[in-house]
């Protein structure tokens, strides 16, 4: 079974974020949740941005690389929608990483090597106001260049946060048909 990296979102690590890490745990997974915002969570996602801003994604994807520091590899990193930024840098540079899963989020609006063996996921709706147009595809186009296997699923919608039971964008059916790609993949 995989030791996993999940990263939690602008929100923080909230009861949804928990319930998320669960389902990778009744899959056989060791899960490890860094609180990169040291116990700081938030109800909406403008108040977790702001506080994302004051902090400095610099500090903040540092701070996170510092709880993970002493983790043993082969490690996969998840991350979803902030978190999905931390699990995509370590993805491409950690030297520990096996796979990356990016959800509600991920891409590169620039070429970026990516390592052969890093197998990417990248998960979202596609009418989801926080993606970048383009942008999922052409870091999947970039893996896949580097030899990676590189998969890209896009369901309808246009929620952001859709496999957060606690979000009010959460589609149970569309969460199935996610946690089932990441499982299957994992194994």
């Amino acid at each position: 079974m995989a030791r996993i990296v999940l990263f939690h979102s602008a929100l923080g690590l909230n009861e949804g974020f928990r319930a998320m890490a669960r389902v990778l745990e009744d899959a056989g997974h060791t899960v490890h949740t860094p609180d990169y915002y040291d116990g700081h969570v938030f109800t909406d996602t403008d108040s977790g941005i702001a506080y994302r801003d004051s902090v400095g994604f610099g500090n903040l994807a540092k701070h996170a690389a510092e709880l993970i520091a002493d983790l043993p590899g082969p490690l996969v990193f998840g991350g979803f929608s902030l978190g999905a930024a931390m699990a995509q840098s370590m993805g491409r540079r950690d030297p520990r990483a096996a796979a990356a899963f990016l959800f509600h989020a991920g891409g590169t609006d620039k070429d970026v090597t990516w390592p052969a063996h890093v197998p990417l996921q990248i998960h979202h709706m596609v009418d989801d106001p926080w993606i970048d147009a383009g942008a999922p595809e052409r870091l999947v186009t970039c893996a896949a260049r580097g030899g990676a296997l590189a998969e890209h699923f896009v369901y309808p919608g246009s929620g952001h946060l859709f496999a957060d039971p606690t979000s009010t964008d959460f589609d149970s059916r569309l969460a199935t048909a996610m946690w089932f790609r990441v499982v299957t993949a994992l194994q």
